[in-house]
């Protein structure tokens, strides 16, 4: 097995996890929405959006601070 694919199997893993993980449904449906939007932003950079128009990480912060 390549090492990036294996890393990546692993890094998915941890991802589901942590996401199983969390008994709020609330918190898992926000960690759902921002992820998909983070996807979304990609697909559009790579659709050729120019970096000026990418969103900054201050616009994809979503989950407050104080969220656990």
């Amino acid at each position: 097995m390549d090492d990036d694919v294996g890393s990546d199997i692993r890094q998915d893993v941890r991802l589901i996890k942590a996401f199983l993980s969390i008994t709020d449904a609330r918190k898992r449906q926000r960690i759902l929405d921002l992820a998909e939007r983070l996807a979304e932003d990609t697909a559009s950079n790579t659709a050729g959006l120019a970096a000026a128009e990418a969103p900054t990480v201050e616009e994809c912060r979503d989950v407050p601070a104080h969220i656990e």
